[in-house]
């Protein structure tokens, strides 16, 4: 009965991970309207974008931390794996990575990271940066527990990407609503099932994997 329970509290680290991100929401829809008012985060001055930022930064920062400790003490999973990837795996999860790019671009019109530096000045454009610096760190938690949840119950490592698929089905699918836009939704489901790839691909190595889906989600 203790193993299976332990073996549930991969899923719940993974669903703590997406409900991190969602900290954001009660940012905007509680905290900051005690701040600036009830006004549109669209309609944000400079200076309320970046303590917008600096406070989803900071919660994000924080969930991320605990998620990895907690792990490592309760479940006594090593989040952070140093594992070598095989030169394949290197090579295909590239090819990944450059897909993604390719699809970022197609639906910007241009490179994300062009198009972000053109809507924005300088300071603007880093502080959205190390925004998505720090989503990046929990949406590879959420790959990272999922997978670990679902070889758990398979009790065999798995070359299908569950926790790219549990990515989809939260993070991803929850950009359709949050973005307004199905095509957007659509390709964040996509690219979430192509970050467990990578994770599987590169041999679970976090550090490896973090570079690969940092690198696909931001250029």
């Amino acid at each position: 009965m203790k193993k299976e329970r332990s073996v549930w509290e991969y899923f719940w680290y993974a669903l703590y991970a997406f409900a991190g991100l969602g900290a954001e929401i009660v940012l905007i829809g509680l905290v900051e309207p005690a701040l600036f008012g009830k006004i549109s985060i669209s309609s944000y001055t400079v200076g309320q974008s970046i303590i917008h930022w600096l406070m989803t930064i900071l919660c994000w920062g924080t969930i991320t931390y605990m998620l990895v400790r907690c792990g490592r003490t309760k479940l006594d999973f090593q989040v952070i794996s140093n594992t070598r990837p095989s030169r394949k795996g290197i090579l295909l999860s590239g090819v990944l990575v450059l897909a993604c790019i390719t699809a970022n671009a197609f639906d910007w019109g241009v490179l994300k990271v062009i198009g972000e530096w053109r809507s924005k000045d300088l300071l603007l454009f880093s502080f959205q940066y190390i925004y998505y610096i720090f989503e990046v760190m929990l949406v590879l938690l959420i790959v990272v527990y999922g997978q670990k949840f679902a070889e758990s119950l398979m009790r065999k490592r798995s070359p299908v990407p569950w926790g790219g698929l549990l990515l989809c089905c939260t993070w991803g699918m929850v950009h359709i609503l949050s973005k307004g836009s199905i095509k957007t939704g659509i390709f964040t489901m996509l690219f979430s099932i192509l970050f467990g790839e990578i994770y599987i691909l590169l041999e679970r190595n976090t550090k490896y994997s973090y570079l690969a889906i940092a690198l696909a989600f931001m250029i």
